[in-house]
């Protein structure tokens, strides 16, 4: 430690902030892009799932329609 001299101190935070650095930018194009695109998707299902849950909805309710006339179209 005695002969630790400020520009070996510059030298390693020059180091370790380009590792960073690139470690900062393979984990962003790489994890955080995979899951930005399966963000999407899930969002996209649920999109479709709401359509999906109000076009049930429409025909449950063609369907009590149909009973309902089927009902007190026999009296």
């Amino acid at each position: 430690m005695m002969n630790f001299f400020p520009h070996d101190l510059i030298g390693w935070l020059t180091v370790l902030s380009t590792g960073g650095g690139a470690i900062w930018f393979i984990i962003k194009y790489t994890f955080v892009k995979s899951f930005d695109t399966l963000n999407d998707t899930i969002n996209q299902l649920k999109d479709n799932l709401n359509s999906y849950d109000t076009r049930i909805d429409d025909h449950e309710a063609r369907i009590r329609v149909l009973e309902y006339q089927e009902n007190h179209d026999d009296k």
